[in-house]
């Protein structure tokens, strides 16, 4: 296929592609959205938009919160070994 062959293929394709839309915007224009008997007797109420609920701390301070809690957890696990290490020592007589 020659270069003014492609071309003249391009060009036609254009026009039925302009010619399509002219007929789409033709046809929106005649026949405009007709409104249903549901939309016009139906009420419009509005819904207030609940806001997110938004949290008093900060990332940083609940990472704070959580490490402190690990250390609070870490105490009690070594003083419950401690103690079973303690429980299962026999004094020697």
């Amino acid at each position: 296929m020659s270069t003014k062959q492609l071309l003249a293929e391009i060009e036609r394709g254009i026009n039925a592609l302009q010619k399509a839309r002219a007929l789409c915007l033709k046809s929106e224009a005649v026949a405009p959205k007709a409104k249903t008997t549901a939309d016009k007797t139906a009420k419009v109420t509005k819904v207030p938009v609940k806001k997110a609920a938004k949290s008093g701390v900060s990332d940083v301070s609940r990472a704070k919160m959580a490490a402190a809690q690990q250390k609070r957890w870490a105490r009690i696990r070594r003083a419950k070994k401690k103690a079973a290490k303690a429980a299962l020592v026999v004094p020697a007589a």
